[in-house]
């Protein structure tokens, strides 16, 4: 086998050790097959054998599939990720998992963001990232809503 083929193999296989930590909280800790983030200016998808790579994260789905089995979707919402060696470490402002996200409350949620007073520079940026946010969630939970029908 070449040296290409090699390395090919290697990226298509073995483990990723995932770490998913907010202020508050561990998400999750364990081993995965794959992981998608919400980068800043879209997704990023990592797999085993990953270049080194550190990236802003933005508004949006959090996937991975766990080693046991599973795939785990949340929504995640500002960090940043790093990939180091197979481990990819999400330091991440807010997780939540798509499935407790109920569309009725995200909606409340975007009507409440919309609402927030914007006098200054500073007030504009809470209220733009509060509706970018709740257009996250309300997203997630109606299309896991058209999902599970």
């Amino acid at each position: 086998m070449s040296a290409a083929g090699g390395e090919q193999a290697k990226s298509f296989g073995g483990k990723l050790r995932l770490s998913v930590v907010t202020p508050e909280r561990s998400v999750y800790e364990g081993a995965v097959d794959a992981v998608v983030v919400p980068g800043y200016d879209g997704e990023v998808a990592f797999f085993p054998g990953h270049a080194p790579y550190v990236g802003l994260l933005g508004v949006g789905e959090l996937r991975f599939h766990a080693a046991a089995g599973g795939t785990q979707h949340h929504l995640l919402a500002g960090g940043v990720v790093q990939v180091v060696d197979d481990t990819v470490s999400v330091l991440a402002e807010t997780v939540l998992p798509v499935a407790g996200l109920s569309v009725d409350k995200a909606r409340t949620e975007l009507e409440a963001a919309r609402a927030l007073p914007a006098t200054d520079d500073a007030s504009e940026a809470v209220r733009a990232h509060a509706q970018l946010v709740a257009r996250g969630k309300l997203r997630l939970a109606t299309r896991a809503g058209a999902a599970a029908h």
